[in-house]
């Protein structure tokens, strides 16, 4: 697409951040990711924790290769901390998805509500839907968390960016995103 690329602000609100050079690692694109809220609380996370270092280790990319979120360990924890705190579900610990956290749902039922997610990137707040972060495994009467932790980098998923038309930038070193509805584009 290249300089014909654009997004249709008729769609939407677009929304615009940054990207982040780093000469170590080139092919990978790095976003400035402020901090993240879970329901109303903006959750005590160090901006640092996302930081890119001198180095050119951790910061945060966005992958469409990589299914879920990973996120920097002392984040995810307090990430699945308040999600325990503000889901109204019993924690499921049996380990039969292999995602971090799930939640039993109440028999019959294969959705629950969940806190809104927000991830504050510099100059833009994405607010996902709940389908771009919770995963139903009605089989199993599970919900679980589309996150896992990691140690150094962390990672930006394709299930994050489903239903979102996402625009790199390269001239003007950007990213934009715009929620849509892909299958009705």
């Amino acid at each position: 697409m290249g300089s014909i690329a654009s997004v249709n602000s008729t769609l939407g609100v677009v929304k615009t951040t940054p990207l982040i050079h780093n000469p170590s690692q080139p092919s990978f694109y790095y976003l400035s990711l402020q901090g993240i809220s879970v329901g109303s609380t903006r959750l005590p996370v160090k901006k640092s924790t996302f930081a890119l270092q001198d180095d050119g280790t951790g910061g945060l990319i966005i992958d469409s290769g990589t299914t879920i979120m990973y996120l920097e360990e002392s984040a995810f924890d307090v990430v699945k901390k308040e999600f325990i705190s503000q889901m109204k579900l019993s924690v499921d610990n049996s380990g039969s998805t292999g995602l971090e956290l799930c939640f039993s749902l109440p028999s019959g039922s294969t959705q629950e509500d969940v806190p809104k997610l927000v991830f504050h990137f510099d100059g833009a707040d994405l607010d996902l839907p709940g389908e771009n972060y919770m995963i139903a495994y009605s089989s199993l009467g599970l919900m679980c968390l589309a996150m896992g932790s990691s140690t150094g980098m962390s990672i930006f998923g394709n299930v994050q960016q489903q239903n979102l038309l996402v625009l790199h930038d390269l001239e003007k070193e950007t990213l934009s995103f715009l929620q849509t509805q892909c299958h009705m584009l």
